[in-house]
């Protein structure tokens, strides 16, 4: 009985393990890499590194670069942008008049805007190349 829950467990862990998302480092050039959401860079050169944002919903996708000084850690900050939606715009309310009549002329209502959020679900790092202009970063 115990060995065929622990050949159980290490089936449904072997399965987990190979359908989860790879959190290995992306080596991009010789001494760079990045992984989540930072860069690694061992060289004495700073590189640009090249990546794609993934944000939720509407948010689409974006690209941008990130420089990365050397022998540093760079976290990678990015983010996505939401959006305002315009209310609804719907007939006022009935009232009712002094004489006990609906009045159902009333005028148009609109709804307060409302604000979506759009998240950051993943990030491709694309390439990196030296860049050793004038971006340098405080070090």
């Amino acid at each position: 009985m115990a060995t065929r829950l622990l050949i159980g467990l290490s089936a449904a862990a072997l399965i987990t393990a190979a359908l989860a998302p790879a959190a290995f480092a992306q080596d991009l050039a010789e001494g760079v890499s990045c992984s989540d959401h930072s860069c690694r860079n061992d060289t004495d050169d700073i590189y640009r590194v090249q990546i794609r944002v993934q944000c939720s919903g509407f948010g689409g996708t974006y690209e941008t670069p990130v420089w990365v000084n050397s022998h540093t850690t760079q976290e990678v900050q990015v983010g996505c942008n939401g959006r305002t939606v315009p209310g609804a715009t719907h007939p006022g309310s009935p009232t009712m008049g002094p004489d006990g009549k609906w009045d159902y002329n009333t005028p148009m209502v609109t709804d307060p805007p409302t604000y979506e959020p759009s998240y950051v679900t993943g990030i491709d790092y694309l390439s990196a190349a030296v860049d050793n202009s004038s971006r340098r970063l405080a070090g």
